[in-house]
C-alpha cells in the first residue's frame, strides 16, 4: 500500500553482520620488532662475538627498554578501560614501573660503579614489588569475571599446576641448594622474589584456565605467558645465584626481554580491543577451549623439558621426590579426566534430550506453519468476502506486498500489476498526493499510533474511487517500523451518500431558513395579538367591574332608602345581589391575577424557604387565628431559584384553601415541610380537611374546575394559579389526597447554586 519512497534505506545497509576485526591490529607491529630484537640478543650475545662488557652494557639497556615499554603500553591499557579493569592495569603498570627502578638501580650499580652482578642491592627492592603487584593486580581482574561455583575441575586444575611447579622446582634447584655456597639470607631474598612471580604465575594460569575471557583472552593470555617467561627465567636466574654461576651471557637472559615484550604485547591487545569494541566471536569461544584442553599438556612437557635439560643433577632423592609428585600429578589428571567424561555423558544425555525436544518443537512448528496457511487463506478468502483489500511494508527495504483483493479494487487481477511502490503512488490522485506523501512521512517518525488515510486512487477505468486505508506497525529494538501492514477499503459508495447528505442539509438549511423567517413572522403576529389580548382582558375587566360597583352600590342605597318598605324576601334578594356582585368582582380580580402572572416578568433569585414561609404564615395569622388552626413549619435552609412573587402568590394559594377546606375539622392543622430529593428542593403543604378523589388530582388545577362547589366559596382559579406561578419558576406541583383524611401538595423547586447571590427570606 504506502511506502515513502527511499524511507530508511540506508537503515538496510546498517542493519548488516557486525564485522569482527581480531583484537591483535596494534600488536602485531611489536611482535616483529621485538622477534627481530631477541633473534640479535640471542645471537650476539650467547654467540661470544662481542666482550662481556659490551654484553653487560646490551643487557641491561635492553632490559631497562623492555620493562619501560610494558609499563608505558599498561599505562595506556588503564587509561582506555574504566572501574575494576582500569584498576587491574594500573597494578600492572605499577608492577612494571617498580620492575624498572630496580632495573635502573641495577645499571647504576653495575654500569657506573662497576658492581658484576650487584646482588643483594636495592634493585632487589623493585624486584620484590613487581610479584605482588601483579598477584594483586589478577585477583582485581578477577573480579571482573561472573562469579562461578567452585566445581571438581576447578579444584583439579589448581592441583595439576602446583604438582607440575613442584616438580619443576625440585628438578631445578634442589642441587644447587645442597651445594649454596653462599648465604641463606641472600638465598631467601633472590627466593622471595622469583616466588611471588611462581605464585602470581600459577593464579594466572588458574584464572585463564577455569573462566571465560570473552574478548580479553588475548590480552591475558599474553600477561600469563609474561608471567610464566618471567618465572622460568627467575628460576634459572635463582640457580645461577645459588650455584655462583650468573653471568651476562647466560643464554636466559633474553628471558626478561621476553617476558616484558608479552607483557606489553598483551596490553596493546587490551588497547586494541576496548578501542574496536568488539564482542565475543566463535574464534574466541574456540580459543579459550583450547586453552582448557592444552594446559595440561603444557604443564607435562614443561616438567618433561626440565627433567630432561638438568637430567645430569639429578640424585635419588631428587628422584624420589619427583615421583611422588607425579603420581600425585597423574591421580589429578585421571580423577580431572574422569569427571570431563562423567560431566561429557550428562551434557550428551542432555544433548539428546534436546535434540528430542528440537525434534517435537520441529513438528509442532509444521503443525503451526500449517495452520499459519490455513489462517492465511482464511484471512483472505474473509477480506474478499468482505471487499477488504490487504497489504503490508517493510520500510527499510522498502518492499511492498498487495493482496488479490487490494488489485481487484482498482480493477486488476492478481497477476497485471506487480508488488511495487510506484504502482500506488502513481494512481494516487494529483491533489492528494502532496498531503498523503506527508501524512506517510509523519507516522513514519511517530509510528505509534494508526495511520488512517482517505485518498483517491486511479481506477482501471479512469475513473478516481475514494479509497480507506488503515495500517499499524510493527517495531524494532530502537523503536523504528520494521513492518506496517494495513487493509484498504472501497468508501465511494459512502463518500457519494456523505455527498447527497450535505446537499440535503444544505436544501434543509435554506427550509429551515424560510421557515425560521415564517416562524418570526407568525411569532410578531401573535406578540401583537397577545399584546391586543392583554390590553382586552384589561379592558373588559375595567368594564366589567364599573357596572358591578354600581349594582353594588345602587344595592345599598336602595335598601338604606326604602328598608322600612321592604320585605324580609326583598332584603334577601337585595343581599344576594350584592354578593353576587362581590363574587363576580372577586373572580375578575383572580382573573387579572392570572393574566398578570401569565405577562409579568420572572426575576429568579435565591429564596431562603423557612424565612420566606415564616413571613407569609405571619402575614396570615388573623385568618389562621380565625380558623383556629395549628401551622407547624419543618423547613431546609437550603435556598432555592424562585420568583418572589410568584412563590407568594401559589404559597398563599395552598395555604387558604388549607384552611379553607380544613374548617369543618375539629382541630385544623396544616404543616408546611421540605426535603431534599434528586437534585431539588421538595416542598410540601399538608392539611387534615375533607381531601379529594385521588382520580381528580389533575383536574382540579385546571380554571374553573372546582370539586366542592357546596358550601366552599371560591372562584376555581386558585390552584389554576399555583400550577402557573410554579411552572414559570421551572419547577412542578402535584397534590396526593384520600377523602376525609386531608390533602398534600407538593412543590418540586430548583436549588439555587452556590455562586448566586445571599438567599432573600422576605414573603
Amino acid at each position: 500500500m504506502v511506502a515513502g519512497e527511499g524511507k530508511f534505506a540506508d537503515a538496510a545497509g546498517a542493519s548488516g553482520l557486525i564485522e569482527h576485526e581480531s583484537s591483535s591490529r596494534g600488536v602485531r607491529p611489536l611482535v616483529k620488532v621485538w622477534a627481530v630484537v631477541l633473534v640479535l640478543h640471542t645471537g650476539v650475545i650467547a654467540s661470544g662475538l662481542i666482550s662481556g662488557a659490551i654484553a653487560t652494557i646490551v643487557n641491561d639497556v635492553l632490559w631497562t627498554v623492555a620493562a619501560s615499554a610494558a609499563a608505558i603500553s599498561s599505562f595506556r591499557a588503564a587509561f582506555s578501560l574504566h572501574g575494576r579493569n582500569r584498576v587491574a592495569w594500573l597494578l600492572f603498570a605499577f608492577a612494571c614501573s617498580a620492575w624498572t627502578a630496580g632495573q635502573i638501580v641495577w645499571d647504576i650499580l653495575e654500569l657506573y660503579f662497576n658492581v658484576a652482578a650487584p646482588f643483594p642491592s636495592y634493585a632487589d627492592i623493585g624486584y620484590l614489588l613487581f610479584g605482588p603487584l601483579m598477584l594483586i593486580g589478577l585477583f582485581v581482574l578477577r573480579a571482573t569475571q561472573q562469579e562461578r561455583r567452585m566445581t571438581w575441575l576447578r579444584v583439579a586444575n589448581i592441583g595439576l599446576i602446583l604438582c607440575s611447579l613442584t616438580s619443576v622446582l625440585i628438578t631445578t634447584l634442589a642441587r644447587p641448594f645442597e651445594k649454596m655456597p653462599g648465604t641463606l639470607g641472600d638465598a631467601l631474598v633472590v627466593v622471595i622474589e622469583n616466588g611471588t612471580i611462581a605464585i602470581a604465575f600459577i593464579v594466572a594460569v588458574y584464572f585463564l584456565w577455569s573462566y571465560r575471557w570473552s574478548d580479553r583472552l588475548l590480552a591475558y593470555g599474553l600477561v600469563t605467558l609474561s608471567l610464566g617467561a618471567q618465572m622460568v627465567t627467575g628460576m634459572l636466574y635463582t640457580r645461577a645465584l645459588i650455584g655462583d654461576s650468573y653471568n651476562t651471557a647466560s643464554f636466559f637472559s633474553a628471558g626478561w626481554m621476553l617476558a616484558f615484550a608479552l607483557h606489553q604485547w598483551g596490553a596493546e591487545a587490551q588497547v586494541s580491543a576496548k578501542t574496536h569494541g568488539r564482542a565475543e566471536s566463535l574464534a574466541v569461544r574456540q580459543s579459550q577451549g583450547w586453552v582448557e584442553a592444552l594446559v595440561p599438556s603444557l604443564l607435562l612437557m614443561w616438567v618433561g623439558i626440565s627433567a630432561i635439560y638438568l637430567a645430569g643433577e639429578v640424585s635419588a632423592r631428587t628422584v624420589h621426590l619427583r615421583t611422588l609428585v607425579l603420581v600425585a600429578f597423574a591421580v589429578i589428571l585421571a580423577s580431572r579426566e574422569a569427571w570431563l567424561y562423567w560431566q561429557g555423558q550428562q551434557l550428551r544425555s542432555a544433548l539428546d534430550n534436546s535434540a528430542s525436544s528440537l525434534t517435537r518443537a520441529r513438528e509442532r512448528l509444521q503443525d503451526i506453519d500449517s495452520q499459519r496457511r490455513d489462517l492465511e487463506r482464511l484471512i483472505d478468502v474473509t477480506a474478499r468476502a468482505g471487499r477488504v483489500g490487504l497489504w503490508e511494508w517493510e520500510p527499510a527495504t522498502n518492499v511492498v506486498h498487495y493482496s488479490r483483493e487490494w488489485k481487484r479494487q482498482i480493477g486488476y487481477a492478481e497477476d497485471e500489476i506487480p508488488d511495487e511502490f510506484a504502482e500506488w503512488s502513481k494512481r494516487l490522485h494529483p491533489a492528494d498526493y502532496a498531503k498523503i506523501m506527508g501524512m506517510v512521512e509523519r507516522f513514519l517518525r511517530h509510528p505509534a499510533g494508526e495511520l488512517i488515510i482517505e485518498h483517491r486512487l486511479r481506477h482501471r477505468d479512469g475513473s478516481y474511487r475514494w479509497m480507506l486505508a488503515q495500517g499499524s506497525s510493527l517495531l524494532d529494538a530502537d523503536g523504528r517500523p520494521w513492518r506496517v501492514a494495513g487493509s484498504l477499503v472501497d468508501i465511494t459508495p459512502f463518500k457519494e451518500l456523505e455527498e447527497s447528505l450535505r446537499e440535503s442539509e444544505r436544501r434543509y438549511r435554506e427550509l429551515a431558513d424560510a421557515l425560521e423567517c415564517r416562524v418570526a413572522q407568525r411569532t410578531r403576529e401573535l406578540s401583537d395579538a397577545y399584546r391586543e389580548s392583554r390590553n382586552f382582558a384589561h379592558a373588559v375587566a375595567h368594564d366589567l367591574k364599573a357596572p358591578l360597583r354600581a349594582i353594588n352600590g345602587f344595592c345599598a342605597l336602595l335598601e338604606q332608602s326604602a328598608a322600612n318598605k321592604l320585605s324580609e324576601t326583598e332584603h334577601s334578594y337585595l343581599e344576594r345581589a350584592r354578593q353576587g356582585s362581590i363574587r363576580l368582582s372577586g373572580l375578575i380580580d383572580d382573573l387579572l391575577d392570572y393574566s398578570r402572572l401569565e405577562h409579568r416578568e420572572q426575576r429568579l433569585q435565591p429564596i431562603d424557604c423557612r424565612a420566606f414561609v415564616r413571613g407569609l404564615v405571619d402575614s396570615m395569622s388573623e385568618r389562621i387565628e380565625e380558623a383556629h388552626a395549628q401551622v407547624h413549619i419543618d423547613l431546609d435552609t437550603t435556598p432555592v431559584l424562585a420568583d418572589s412573587e410568584g412563590l407568594r402568590i401559589a404559597l398563599t394559594n395552598l395555604i387558604e384553601n388549607a384552611l379553607k377546606f380544613s374548617r369543618q375539622t375539629a382541630q385544623p392543622r396544616i404543616s408546611i415541610e421540605s426535603s431534599l430529593e434528586y437534585g431539588r428542593y421538595l416542598l410540601k403543604v399538608r392539611d387534615n380537611g375533607i381531601g379529594f378523589d385521588v382520580a381528580y388530582r389533575d383536574k382540579i388545577f385546571e380554571i374553573f374546575n372546582r370539586l366542592h362547589a357546596s358550601g366552599y366559596e371560591g372562584t376555581g382559579i386558585g390552584l389554576a394559579l399555583v400550577r402557573k406561578a410554579v411552572q414559570r419558576m421551572e419547577g412542578e406541583v402535584w397534590a396526593e389526597s384520600v377523602p376525609g383524611e386531608g390533602a398534600t401538595f407538593s412543590l418540586s423547586l430548583k436549588l439555587a447554586d452556590a455562586s448566586e447571590t445571599a438567599p432573600v427570606s422576605r414573603a
